[in-house]
């Protein structure tokens, strides 16, 4: 198994040209079908803040795609997005799902990309306590999946770890993080989406099975929840991708999106009064 230690940044800009429309519409489709999976099972709705982030166009038109957020009781902020230029290269697109404090379960975190011509995946569950010292926390979520993750590098030596040159992003990975890159072939693009398939089903079992945050411990959940989203946001290496493609102006807007910060729907769990 291989390692790539470069930017998003560096990789987007050592692509050239290149013509990934083949991996983008099947990331657009698996893409949609987690979110129709998500939407029969979660009570969702459209926050308001996030109209308007869109840029129209078609494949060949250059850089295009959307941005939405949903809250509702169970969920405190979903992030649902997708932008691409796949003619050249490029490709990004999110599912991230923030649970409610009436559960601790992990934060979902999900990424569908082509930087170049390499397929790339990254899947996490973000933990919402602090597992180093909460092992009942750690055996509870990470520790199901460990053998999982151990069999995935054991498997495939074809595939590249994408190690960030961040520190930080590097320390908000879990032990279980799947963040690859692959061969341009359709055996790449059928690994990363059968992973991401495998963690959102264990994702939502797991969520399904949590017990309840009692409500006195719910507010202060609720706040270490927001202020992670709203870092991780913030920190993202790849913000100076969106800078490039958009301007300084709509990557803020993006990063706020994503953090939830201009949010109009209520909070989750005890919170939620609509």
């Amino acid at each position: 198994m291989g390692e790539t230690m470069v930017t998003v940044e560096e990789l987007v800009a050592q692509s050239g040209p290149v013509d990934v429309t083949w991996v983008y519409e099947q990331w657009r489709e698996k893409l949609a079908e987690m979110m129709a999976k998500l939407q029969d099972r979660f009570e969702l709705e459209l926050d308001p803040s996030t109209n308007g982030l869109e840029i129209a166009g078609e494949i060949g038109s250059g850089i295009h795609g959307q941005v939405q957020c949903f809250a509702g009781p169970e969920i405190d902020w979903m992030v649902y997005s997708w932008m691409a230029d796949p003619k050249n290269g490029f490709a990004n697109m999110h599912i991230t799902i923030s649970p409610g404090p009436q559960v601790d379960v992990p934060l979902f975190g999900m990424a569908f990309a082509c930087f170049g011509e390499r397929p790339w995946g990254f899947m996490d569950f973000g933990a919402r306590r602090e597992a180093a010292v909460n092992t009942d926390y750690y055996f509870k979520y990470y520790e199901p999946l460990n053998e999982r993750w151990l069999n995935v590098r054991r498997d495939n030596p074809q595939l590249d770890w994408f190690m960030s040159p961040s520190g930080y992003v590097r320390q908000v990975l879990s032990p279980i993080a799947f963040c690859y890159s692959g061969p341009p072939e359709q055996k790449t693009v059928d690994l990363i989406q059968g992973e991401a398939d495998y963690m959102l089903d264990e994702w939502m079992k797991m969520f399904d099975a949590a017990d309840p945050v009692p409500a006195d411990q719910q507010d202060e959940l609720c706040r270490y929840t927001e202020d992670w989203r709203h870092t991780v946001a913030q920190l993202d290496p790849a913000n100076s991708v969106a800078v490039k493609l958009f301007g300084q102006d709509i990557c803020d807007q993006l990063v706020m999106a994503l953090g939830g910060t201009q949010r109009q729907l209520p909070h989750a769990g005890k919170f939620w009064t609509k």
